[in-house]
């Protein structure tokens, strides 16, 4: 017998929401809602559904990117409703392969309860009515999964994903440049100062590449005390303007540790998808070749991947 997919289920007639403090939040106010992943893809992610209407999917077109071969192209989509002083959020499967399920029933559309569980292929959703302090828990916890907490930089596993997702997004005509980063002289300043003013240093790099990096650009931590930079969008040419400004700005940075200074440079590889190399291992084992190149020159340099 064919699984009913309909769901007409309507919210609770109480849209009274009861605050952190104790506070009610009075009927019809605008309402903070979003999507908290909770398996699958980036777990921890909070995708805060800000506009009319919101998008999920695999394609590049879609307002949330899910990088997920699961995901069709456009899974679903999240319609705010508001009926005078009354507001729903609706989801409407867009025809997905693998169907869009809300507390494990298949539906075509429904209107969404704070805390349902919405499943599309292998990515878990619960779905969320909140106020600030449940936004800055969601987004510790991401930060606590996909991030290194010394430097601040993308842990590996995530930038891998989201390096795959934006070679998606690029076909079949774009674009994209990987930076590899190493410190030289770490050893020196491990054996000179000890290994706590080493992780200092490292832990400065991290600041000083999100500070010099343009907004669209993604440092992760690769390890130690490399890194790897992602910059969408950006011929290699380009990236290597970059790259340079990076370096001279840790070239000129003075450290101090228990009233010591002392100074350290960076070496940087880059390279260019697609031409460098068409996977994710190529065109990072292509910009890592290019900085072997930069320490054989003698280090404080940016080389490029030569064909």
């Amino acid at each position: 017998m064919k699984e009913d997919t309909t769901n007409n289920r309507n919210l609770p007639d109480d849209r009274t929401m009861v605050l952190a403090d104790g506070d009610a939040k009075a009927p019809g106010a605008p309402r903070k809602a979003s999507l908290v992943v909770l398996a699958g893809w980036e777990i921890g992610r909070e995708v805060e559904l800000t506009g009319p209407q919101h998008i999920l999917g695999r394609a590049g077109s879609a307002d949330t990117r899910i990088n997920s071969q699961s995901v069709s192209r456009e899974h679903a989509r999240i319609v705010r409703i508001r009926e005078g002083a009354e507001e729903q959020f609706m989801l409407i499967d867009l025809k997905s392969s693998n169907g869009t399920r809300v507390n494990n029933q298949l539906i075509e559309s429904v209107n969404l309860a704070n805390g349902d569980k919405i499943q599309m292929g292998d990515v878990l959703f619960r779905f969320v009515v909140g106020d600030e302090t449940d936004a800055r828990f969601y987004h510790n916890i991401h930060r606590l999964i996909h991030y290194d907490q010394l430097t601040g930089l993308m842990e590996m596993d995530s930038f891998r994903s989201n390096l795959e997702a934006e070679m998606q997004r690029s076909r079949p005509d774009g674009i994209l440049s990987i930076a590899m980063t190493d410190l030289d002289g770490l050893k020196r300043v491990n054996d000179t100062y000890g290994h706590l003013a080493g992780r200092m240093v490292v832990r400065e790099m991290g600041n000083m590449m999100r500070a010099s990096l343009r907004p669209h650009d993604l440092p992760a931590l690769y390890g130690g005390d490399e890194a790897i930079v992602l910059m969408p969008d950006t011929r290699v040419e380009e990236a290597a303007k970059v790259a340079e400004g990076l370096r001279r700005c840790v070239e000129s940075h003075v450290f101090e540790y228990h009233d010591h200074k002392f100074q350290v440079t960076i070496s940087q590889g880059l390279s260019e998808w697609p031409k460098h190399g068409t996977t994710v291992e190529q065109i990072i084992a292509s910009a890592d070749h290019a900085l072997y190149t930069a320490k054989a020159d003698g280090r404080n340099c940016v080389r490029l991947t030569q064909l």
